[in-house]
């Protein structure tokens, strides 16, 4: 794994915990994009467009 995906994964983790823990609008915000920065580094494995 690179460094990215190890970032991206660590992304995901406190975006699911995050919204487990709180409850309201602005911590569920910070979750969903957490969570979605978290998979789509995961996914990808790279930051930046390849031109």
């Amino acid at each position: 794994m690179n460094k990215v995906r190890i970032i991206g994964l660590v992304f995901l983790a406190i975006g699911i915990i995050l919204f487990f823990l709180f409850e309201g609008y602005l911590p569920g915000i910070a979750a969903g994009l957490l969570t979605g920065i978290g998979i789509g580094l995961l996914l990808t494995g790279r930051v930046g467009i390849k031109k």
